[in-house]
């Protein structure tokens, strides 16, 4: 024998004990809740808003909060919210200490909202939103007769807590207490989150909140980071306008991570066998040129194959853009070519390329009128640049088609969509 056991037969421990993507959809629901919130309450009035403060939400105004949420998801789609659910407790735990504290003005609105089916009959049933149904006085009976009767031992602090406070405290409590259940989940929130912003573009409301999360996300996780100031009904607003112009008929979006984008001057090597790589060479231009070829070629490329997937731009609308510049810089290469003279030596050629170069990196021949982003063009110039099209030397087909003869190194294709 080697020394190895048979463990076939054995129940071995599993990793899968240690899952927390229940935790992380609570997490992501808490920040769709927060997102579909501050849509309906822009409508409303002002705001700050702000998570894991107050509350898992807040929403405050002069400084004072005026809703604060808790947010509960659960997988189980069959889970139900009665009067005996921990969640329930751990929820009136936290809202009777902001209560007591005056952390939370008596006065604010307290909202559970829950993917949980409200069970019938219950005091979760009679502080339901809807104003015609809710019984506040019969809630609190229920709450005081199931922290009475419960033996969960893990709550008895929580309910030792409701049963001390008077009846007028427990009223005035409840009277402010809102279950809102049955609510759809992580995914199915996105239904209700294009209903509450379908203003913004009625022809691309998903590319809309696609923008719109992006951009939100992206403000949470520096809101958590750097503790700070909330989020306003102001800032919020503004976000909303900006995707709103940038989806109008004379306009396109810009992607911020796009946007952003730099190549580092180390990774410039990588490009040196490429066409529009070449062409800049040959005109004499230096690194930093260079650099800013490709990075506004990459951008281009991206930019211009996430309008086509978005249904944004199509490949017509493309190819008569091209066409464009192709005839802008026919005008432009003729004209400084006509100063050039009979036989031009190497400087003068590549001066005049380095002036055509010039005026590619800086036309403003826009995509659409509403579209100002310096790289669309530019880039797209040395996209053309790539395919021969267009070029910066006087003479450089007949270059670059020799240097490609010599040369089984250049190359005319690659992905740029990573």
């Amino acid at each position: 024998m080697n020394g190895l056991q048979d463990t076939s037969s054995q129940v071995n421990p599993s990793i899968s004990k240690y899952s927390a993507s229940g935790s992380m959809l609570g997490y992501l629901y808490q920040v769709r809740i927060a997102l579909l919130w501050a849509a309906k309450q822009s409508t409303l009035g002002d705001f700050s808003l702000s998570l894991e403060t107050l509350d898992d939400v807040s929403f405050t105004n002069d400084k004072d909060a005026t809703v604060v949420l808790q947010t509960k998801h659960s997988i189980n789609a069959q889970a139900t919210l009665s009067d005996l659910s921990t969640e329930l407790w751990k929820t009136l735990r936290v809202w009777m200490d902001g209560y007591a504290s005056g952390e939370v003005p008596q006065d604010a609105a307290r909202f559970l909202i829950t993917t949980a089916t409200i069970s019938g009959g219950t005091a979760c049933e009679a502080l339901v939103a809807n104003e015609r149904e809710r019984d506040v006085e019969t809630a609190a009976n229920l709450l005081k007769h199931a922290a009475t009767t419960s033996t969960n031992a893990a709550l008895k602090d929580v309910y030792d807590s409701f049963l001390a406070l008077p009846t007028d405290q427990k009223i005035k409590l409840l009277s402010t207490i809102y279950i809102v259940g049955g609510e759809p989940n992580a995914v199915d929130i996105e239904k209700p989150l294009k209903e509450a912003i379908h203003y913004v573009s009625i022809q691309h409301v998903d590319m809309a909140l696609q923008m719109l999360e992006g951009w939100w996300f992206k403000r949470i996780v520096y809101e958590l980071l750097n503790n700070g100031q909330g989020i306003t009904r102001l800032e919020f607003d503004s976000q909303i306008s900006e995707i709103q112009e940038s989806l109008k008929r004379d306009s396109l979006p810009i992607d911020g991570e796009i946007d952003s984008l730099m190549v580092a001057l180390s990774e410039l090597p990588e490009y040196a066998n490429r066409p529009f790589y070449k062409q800049v060479e040959l005109v004499g231009a230096g690194s930093r040129r260079i650099r800013n070829a490709i990075t506004s070629y990459l951008q281009a490329f991206r930019q211009r194959s996430a309008w086509m997937r978005d249904d944004l731009l199509f490949e017509a609308d493309l190819r008569t853009y091209d066409h464009r510049l192709v005839e802008e810089w026919e005008l432009l290469r003729e004209q400084i070519c006509d100063e050039l003279g009979e036989e031009p030596g190497e400087t003068e050629l590549a001066k005049a390329g380095r002036a055509i170069l010039k005026w590619a990196e800086d036309a403003p021949i826009q995509i659409r009128s509403g579209v100002s982003t310096p790289w669309v063009c530019r880039g797209s110039f040395h996209m053309l640049a790539e395919d021969l099209k267009v070029g910066w030397h006087p003479d450089f087909q007949a270059r670059l088609e020799a240097a490609f003869a010599t040369d089984a190194t250049l190359s005319f294709s690659a992905d740029e969509t990573t």
